[in-house]
């Protein structure tokens, strides 16, 4: 998938590293010149140094060739802009916007943002998870609904190490995105095993946290 990510702070840097990972084609804007420079010494992927809500640098990182735009930069102002830019002049199909004013989440889906990053939330249910020392690890919610996304440490103790994704009850209400086994970085399918040790973020909604927390003897 081809990604327009605008913003080259912390949250954009480990943001890129992570779609980077997961195989997509990323190109970064920013407008700071030494952010710029940090990720193309970092990153083997074209960098473009400007304003992202202009379009002639959206144009420029091929915007109309994109299918998803992500904005995360600090100024909810400029991310609306660049997401409304991308849709309407290029026809990016799916916009993505960080917004660091809660007060501005309800304009930005009404102007046609189609997934609205609440800073604020993400920040408080973080320290939540953290202060509740739930082993458990709060990621992102999914455009403020009760989807979430969490990373889970599989315990030592496990009884059901070793068993292949298909023969465990994993949750109608969960996906299980990816397992992280030492340095290995693993997509899990039917049958793939889990072990003992293993580190898996995983997609739930509603309750389906607490199931997979069952069933991986959390909290027994």
């Amino acid at each position: 998938m081809r990604i327009i990510l605008i913003g080259a702070s912390q949250l954009g840097y480990f943001l890129a590293k992570h779609l980077l990972e997961a195989g997509h084609d990323v190109r970064l804007i920013d407008a700071d010149k030494a952010r710029c420079a940090l990720l193309a010494n970092t990153f083997d992927v074209p960098v473009y140094c400007g304003d992202g809500t202009r379009v002639e640098t959206l144009a420029q990182a091929g915007a109309g060739k994109s299918d998803v735009l992500i904005a995360v930069t600090n100024r909810d102002e400029d991310n609306l802009i660049a997401c409304e830019i991308g849709k309407k002049q290029f026809g990016i199909a799916r916009t993505i916007s960080r917004s660091n004013n809660h007060k501005n989440i309800m304009l930005m889906k009404r102007l046609g943002v189609d997934v609205v990053l609440d800073t604020t939330r993400l920040i408080t249910e973080l320290i939540e998870h953290e202060l509740d020392g739930s082993e458990v690890k709060f990621i992102a919610d999914i455009s403020n609904s009760d989807a979430v996304i969490g990373e889970i440490h599989i315990p030592e103790t496990w009884s059901r190490s070793g068993s292949r994704v298909m023969d465990l009850e994993v949750p109608q209400e969960c996906v299980l995105i990816y397992v992280m086994r030492g340095g290995m970085f693993l997509i899990p399918r039917g049958g793939t095993l889990l072990m003992a040790g293993d580190d898996v973020v995983a997609l739930t909604v509603g309750g389906a946290t607490k199931k997979l927390k069952r069933m991986f003897e959390i909290g027994k």
